[in-house]
């Protein structure tokens, strides 16, 4: 260990370095992580920052090729048609090449701006708040916040150890409706199920199409260890799966901790995601759900700071990932103009290429 600690009579705790130099103490604010807007962007204070800050965490100290992945790359003078070449595979590329930010004029100052103001916002942001932080369309807030929640999508390895279960039901009610709109019966509502596991916190959420035992059983398999420990409310859905120790509480006759058995951290997160439901976006579309999900999953595993060192976290995620307007919508450019301008006329497929670029 290059630190050393001792404790004065006072009852102080002094860390030292190898040297004998005290090491400063750290603020509440920065242990968790967390910076100011003046902080943001007298580090982001111009384009130039955003995109060295976004090639430093995506690529380090040397640049590579999305495509073939060498980083046997130049320089491209004046950054025209983009800032680097790929003498391998012949391509132009930038910094937002294959990932969610591609083919788009936003520039990249505000795309680091929205990532700070999602994790800023512990109850998320709405696209109408977006677009008045940003300056922007509501139509492109809302398309740029998906985007985000697309990079925020889980990508780490299956839960282990202790992990809690419980599923929730997300949907407005039928009496809120005119009257004129109402249905019989309860309103439809869609199924969440979330897993959370003790060790670290991390937390994964997703819709689900039913809540039976066939899907419980199989999401069980998909995001969790084989004998793994699981803790559950008294849904007979959950019983006997032979992979896994399983123990429950009986929400129905008020019996919520039993010893080491309970489902309160799972349901912290719920309740959080309620309050993003009722207090910030007021509705969600069962459509897009799973992103919503994904994006207080996100912001709950990578700690409860916004500071670069997080934003990064969701940068990488963006890697490999694309989510165009037809995606997310279903569907298509009306103006030409527009969908001309979406192509990459430098990155064309090899049977779009001209026959002697196909020869060469």
């Amino acid at each position: 260990m290059d630190r050393k600690i001792s404790i004065t009579a006072d009852g102080e705790i002094i860390i030292r370095e190898r040297n004998g130099t005290p090491v400063p103490k750290r603020t509440a604010k920065e242990r968790e992580g967390t910076i100011g807007v003046f902080e943001f962007l007298s580090e982001i204070h111009d384009e130039e920052a955003a995109t060295a800050f976004l090639e430093k965490k995506r690529w380090g100290d040397t640049p590579c090729c999305p495509s073939c992945g060498t980083r046997d790359v130049r320089s491209v003078p004046n950054k025209r048609p983009m800032p680097w070449h790929c003498p391998d595979c012949r391509r132009y590329f930038s910094v937002r090449t294959n990932t969610v930010m591609a083919h788009r004029l936003l520039p990249l100052r505000k795309w680091l701006y929205a990532l700070y103001l999602f994790h800023t916002h512990r109850k998320g942001i709405s696209a109408r708040q977006l677009m008045k932080e940003l300056s922007i369309s509501k139509k492109a807030a809302w398309f740029l916040g998906h985007r985000i929640r697309e990079a925020m999508k889980f990508r780490g390895p299956l839960l282990a150890g202790a992990v809690e279960i419980d599923e929730v039901y997300i949907g407005g009610r039928e009496r809120n409706k005119h009257f004129g709109k109402r249905m019989n019966g309860p309103a439809p509502k869609q199924p969440l199920l979330g897993f959370r596991e003790r060790e670290d916190g991390t937390v994964v959420a997703f819709p689900i199409e039913r809540v039976d035992t066939e899907t419980l059983h199989r999401e069980m398999t998909m995001n969790i260890e084989p004998g793994a420990m699981v803790y559950t409310d008294g849904n007979p859905g959950y019983r006997g799966h032979p992979d896994y120790d399983h123990e429950w509480v009986n929400h129905s006759q008020k019996q919520y901790v039993l010893g080491d058995v309970d489902t309160n951290g799972i349901e912290s997160f719920w309740a959080l995601f309620r309050r993003g439901y009722t207090g910030t976006h007021h509705y969600m579309s069962h459509k897009h759900l799973h992103r919503y999900a994904n994006e207080f999953a996100h912001r709950l595993n990578s700690g409860p700071g916004n500071d670069f060192d997080i934003i990064g976290e969701t940068i990488s995620g963006m890697e490999g990932r694309r989510l165009t307007w037809k995606d997310l919508t279903g569907r298509t450019y009306t103006d030409i103009d527009k969908l001309i301008a979406d192509i990459d006329i430098y990155n064309l497929p090899d049977w779009l290429r001209p026959a002697d670029e196909q020869a060469a």
